[in-house]
């Protein structure tokens, strides 16, 4: 109960976050060009610090054994939603788009800045083994649905920034190195900043969306039921009645991150594929900001749930 209302007082804090870039739009204090700069620093600058920040902690069995679980969590998260996604579409004749939105979440801008702030930057690090997974996913199973391309390119998920701050991460993590002072310093506070950052990016989109427009599509609202709610539920099961959240030491809050990323919002990168292929951005654009507003709501009350059942 206590990591619930620790959670509803942060998610709250961001979401005021979200409109101080709400407000810098609509006061023309900032132009929506700006959040463009801003999401450069988190995805080049401030994510990257954070994701190499979380692998400078001691090398332990138990952080190994921690990691591994946190992959395989994240991998039972992808193959369940891809399942049902398949099963939903027949039923509810999902678009590509639709179904890209209910599987992939923003496990990136969102969840490793909360995680960050609600268990500490030492669990990043289990974060980061969601990340790897969707990362991969996103670039090949996530392109291919809405492009419809299935050339595959390993150079892109290679010489992804978020995978390549991981990579450099485990190297870090499984040397042992020690960062000078002033490096880790730096690295820290850069880091720290992907949060409020994040945030700001987030409102600053909305501001320039018609909200009432977004509001008022009934077909997001049960995409964003799926995503939030639906399948997270069946994940939660999965993860209690397999036993995973006992498997280790400290899985209870391992698998607490794999299951804040499975509840999350539609991830950007949808909306991001949605207009390079001209395949409906509009629509993406749409379930991305609606899932954002109700994740407020249903977040906290997805982890009251965990915490009561775990």
């Amino acid at each position: 109960m206590e990591l619930s209302i620790s959670l509803m007082k942060q998610i709250a804090a961001m979401f005021l976050m979200i409109i101080v870039g709400y407000i810098l739009i609509r006061k023309k204090i900032c132009n929506i060009s700006d959040s463009k700069i801003l999401s450069t620093l988190v995805l080049f600058v401030s994510g990257p610090c954070a994701i190499i920040n979380a692998f400078t902690i001691e090398l332990t069995a138990d952080k190994v054994k921690g990691f591994v679980l946190a992959v395989f969590a994240a991998i039972i998260v992808h193959i369940v939603y891809i399942f049902i996604s398949y099963i939903l579409e027949k039923i509810f004749k999902f678009n590509t788009i639709e179904k890209a939105s209910v599987i992939y979440s923003n496990c990136g801008n969102l969840i490793i800045p909360l995680v960050q702030l609600v268990l500490g930057q030492e669990m990043v690090f289990y974060a980061s083994a969601y990340l790897i997974v969707q990362t991969i996913l996103i670039w090949t199973h996530c392109k291919f649905i809405i492009s419809e391309d299935r050339n595959f390119d390993i150079k892109k998920i290679l010489f992804n920034i978020n995978i390549l701050a991981i990579f450099v991460g485990i190297i870090i993590f499984i040397g042992q190195v020690n960062l000078p002072i002033p490096v880790q310093s730096a690295m820290n506070s850069m880091g720290n900043l992907m949060g409020p950052l994040s945030m700001f990016v987030i409102g600053m989109l909305l501001a320039n969306m018609n909200l009432k427009e977004v509001c008022m599509q009934k077909r997001a609202y049960m995409i964003s039921f799926f995503r939030l709610i639906f399948l997270p539920g069946i994940v939660l099961l999965i993860f209690i009645f397999s036993g995973m959240t006992r498997l280790i030491k400290g899985a209870d809050e391992i698998m607490l991150i794999s299951f804040l990323a499975a509840c999350a919002p539609s991830a950007s990168s949808v909306t991001q594929f949605a207009q390079i292929y001209d395949n409906n951005p509009g629509m993406a654009s749409v379930i991305n900001a609606l899932s954002v507003i109700l994740c407020i709501i249903t977040m906290p009350f997805m982890i009251m749930m965990y915490n009561l059942m775990v």
